[in-house]
């Protein structure tokens, strides 16, 4: 690390402080946790900072880097506690000069630089809408993707910070994403502040001196990734979590909001889950197993409900509440992950089969409609939590709510997620219940349900429906319209076995869909056959051997 630019002694507790930045305005004592401020070539005592929550990052003050060609020291932290989670916010210094900031937010990462940008003009920061908003820098065509107000009473910090903190200030920030280049812009100054970068892999930054197990095992007292358990304190079950990763739990017995602290779970708010949500998980949180060469743990897991998409898009930002609503379906998100490379994975259950998924660091190509150029648009629908059991990187509630777009993309498709403060980008590939059985010990068997109503269609169903229709329409094929009706039943059957069996992707719709499909495609089809039969017959008795046509149809016209 780069010699001291400033150094004194913590006029709190007397150990030395120092100043790497000729920028830094703000400094932490490491060992009292004393907030000072630089001021006339000395330094202030602000009082204590609030302590850090131990998050088992990787990084730490003093660890260097590379960001392309430049090397950098990380000098300072900044740790945000908001609504929905926890990250950190790491202030760097180059060695050719200047600052930047690498950003550490559950599996993305990010590392930016302050620009000088005067001439740009920032939208209001009332006005920015994840999703929605975009800002033209660089030739480049940016979306607003996360958008958050923070209070600083609820942030850490440590080190060396570049401005003055004060926990009476209120940040308001904004990210923007184009596909691998990130944008973020601080309302918290007068004008903005600009920063811009990329988003990064820690593997490609090149990295020295991070956190070691030891150092880990001393400041929190186990290792990053262990499992760790201890009884609810609402209804006394036993809750796992991975420790250190995710502090978001909930009970998966009666459904209470946790928080991990210390290596202990506090209470947060009380629940009580009803029976239907107590049934038992395929997958059921502390589940091991390994999937496509690597070892997961499922951490969390969340029952989805499926809302029309007007309806969801309704209630998310209140143009009008619906009323009524019933879900379309459900399905169930596991959140996996790989204790020894730090990463993250999906698996969706649903009625159409099991998907693996990831969110996407860099963001898709996207067209000036938002949506990815060269992806055929699937479809659009809402989801809402029903309830979540396990641990999270961000905090999961009941009755969230969400807005997916899914795309074709290769044999699987990317998709967005958008909330009210931010859209994030995934992609998924089918799985077959064999793989996923297999991965976890489990038998395929055990795979086939997400609940005793939504069983996969065997193909036996589909041949005996098929059979069915034939059946019903024999006597409309021989006493009727026999082309008519030939055509009516290749295309009703066409259709039902198309619609029961897998297709491409995989997808099988559930027992209970196919059926109530199949009623109404029969019922239509046999009803149009014999309709179009009793107009053929009626109009055969009504020729008689003497010519012309008495009764049906004509009945004498004009007078």
């Amino acid at each position: 690390m780069s010699e001291p630019f400033f150094h004194t002694d913590c006029p709190s507790c007397g150990a030395p402080v120092h100043a790497h930045s000729p920028t830094s305005v703000t400094l932490v004592c490491g060992y009292c946790n004393s907030m000072l401020v630089r001021q006339d070539g000395g330094i202030i005592d602000k009082g204590r900072d609030s302590a850090l929550l131990e998050d088992f990052s990787p990084l730490q003050i003093g660890t260097r880097g590379r960001y392309g060609t430049a090397a950098f020291n990380i000098i300072g932290r900044l740790q945000m506690h908001y609504d929905a989670g926890v990250w950190n916010e790491w202030h760097i210094l180059f060695d050719e000069g200047g600052t930047g900031w690498l950003s550490e937010s559950g599996d993305i990462y990010s590392l930016t630089r302050p620009q000088t940008e005067s001439a740009l003009q920032l939208p209001p920061f009332d006005d920015i809408r994840a999703g929605f908003s975009t800002l033209d820098y660089n030739g480049k065509r940016f979306m607003a993707a996360d958008v958050r107000r923070v209070t600083m009473k609820h942030v850490a910090a440590q080190g060396e910070l570049p401005f003055e903190f004060n926990r009476d200030i209120e940040s308001r920030t904004a990210d923007w994403r184009c596909e691998n280049l990130f944008l973020t812009t601080d309302y918290g100054d007068d004008p903005p502040s600009l920063y811009a970068g990329n988003t990064v892999k820690l593997d490609d930054l090149q990295l020295e001196n991070l956190r070691t197990e030891d150092q880990i095992t001393a400041g929190a007292g186990r290792l990053k990734g262990t499992r760790q358990s201890e009884n609810c304190p609402n209804c006394g079950s036993p809750v796992h979590w991975v420790d250190g990763l995710a502090n978001n739990i909930l009970c998966p017995s009666c459904g209470s909001d946790l928080e991990a602290v210390g290596g202990t779970i506090e209470l947060i708010e009380a629940d009580a889950m009803r029976a239907a949500q107590q049934k038992a998980l395929t997958l059921p949180v502390g589940s091991k197993g390994k999937l496509r060469g690597r070892n997961y743990i499922v951490i969390g897991a969340v029952h989805k409900e499926e809302l029309e998409a007007q309806t969801a898009f309704d209630l998310m930002y209140a143009f009008k509440r619906p009323t009524g609503i019933v879900p379309e379906g459900h399905w169930r998100e596991y959140l996996l992950y790989h204790p020894t490379s730090g990463s993250f994975l999906w698996l969706i259950e649903s009625d159409n089969g099991w998907e693996i998924a990831q969110t996407l660091h860099d963001w898709p190509r996207l067209d000036r409609h938002g949506q990815p150029q060269g992806g055929d648009k699937l479809y659009d629908y809402g989801s809402r939590v029903g309830y979540a059991a396990g641990a999270f990187y961000w905090h999961v509630r009941h009755r969230d709510l969400t807005f997916h777009s899914d795309y074709k993309s290769g044999k699987g498709k990317i998709g967005s997620e958008l909330s009210v403060n931010e859209i994030a980008w995934s992609r998924s590939e089918p799985a077959s219940k064999r793989e996923i059985a297999e991965a976890f010990g489990l038998p395929t068997a055990a795979m086939n349900t997400l609940s005793g109503d939504d069983r996969q269609t065997p193909s036996g169903i589909v041949w005996i429906t098929l059979a069915l229709l034939c059946v019903l329409n024999l006597p409309a094929f021989f006493y009727g319209d026999g082309e008519w009706t030939a055509t009516t039943v290749g295309i009703a059957g066409f259709y039902l076995y198309n619609f029961g069996m897998a297709s491409e992707d995989g997808a099988v719709p559930s027992l209970s869909r196919f059926l109530t499909v199949s009623l109404i495609v029969v019922s239509l089809a046999t009803g149009l056959n014999y309709m179009f039969s009793n107009t053929d017959s009626s109009g055969y008795s009504g020729y008689n051997s003497s010519g012309g046509y008495y009764g049906g149809g004509f009945s004498g016209g004009h007078k």
